[in-house]
Formats: structure tokens, sequence, C-alpha cells
């Protein structure tokens, strides 16, 4: 007796692989910012007030590319778009705080968000997200 397997997938239907690969970028910065974040935000040194609400601010901002990068992941292109915005933002601010910190570490969480943003803006993955506004009635 064959087991039930769910519905076919067709080939239109199937996620192409950088929008999996720039998910899993986004989802690592994701992961990167709001542990150091966190991190620098409740550090027992003696820390400057910047660098705790910059702590703050980038734990945040991880949060919610890390939503914007799950809902996106489903192919909404509305959360795309919001996430590709969000981590551009946030690649602008790493750069400036890493000028100030002189910390290696936001360089690594920048490369990560902007191949992730780089990676859901190729034409594989813009086909992918416009195929359920070709299909809808207008």
């Amino acid at each position: 007796m064959k087991r039930y397997a769910g519905p076919i997938m067709t080939a239109q239907q199937l996620r192409p692989r950088v929008v999996s690969a720039g998910f899993w970028c986004w989802a690592a910065g994701a992961v990167l910012l709001v542990a150091f974040g966190l991190l620098l935000a409740f550090s027992p040194d003696a820390l400057p007030s910047l660098f705790r609400g910059m702590g703050a601010l980038l734990a945040a901002s991880g949060l919610g590319l890390g939503f914007l990068a799950g809902r996106a992941r489903l192919g909404d292109e509305r959360f795309r778009r919001a996430a590709i915005a969000l981590s551009l933002a946030v690649v602008v601010v790493l750069a400036l705080f890493a000028l100030y910190s002189r910390g290696p570490i936001w360089l690594l969480i920048m490369i990560l968000t902007m191949v992730g943003a780089v990676l859901m803006m190729r034409p594989p993955a813009l086909e992918w997200f416009a195929r359920d506004q070709k299909d809808e009635p207008t």
C-alpha cells in the first residue's frame, strides 16, 4: 500500500536555491545580531550608554530581520521587500558602528545580511516571488 505524500509539487512551486541561501544568510545574521546585541546591552563592564543603546537596537533589529526573513521564505513579496530594506539599513548602521567600535564581528554580520539581501534580489528569486501575483486575477 502506498502512502500519500501530499500534493505533487510542480517546478513553479519549488523554492529556488537562491531564496533558501538568502534566508539562511539572513537567519545567521539575525541570530548574530541578537546574540551580540544582547551581549553588548547587558555587558557587566563599564560601557558608555551609546554602546548599550546600540546593543539593544541591534538586538531588536535582529529579531525583526529574523521575523521578516521567515515570512519572506514562505513566499510573501511584501515581507521580502521589507527584509531587504531592513537589512540595508542594518548594514549602514553596522558600518558606522564598526568604525566607531573597531569590532570585527560586526563586519561578518554586515556581510551576512548584505549577501542575504543580494540573493533575494536575484532574477530566480524575483520570478519565484512574482508567481503569486501572476496567478491572481486582477
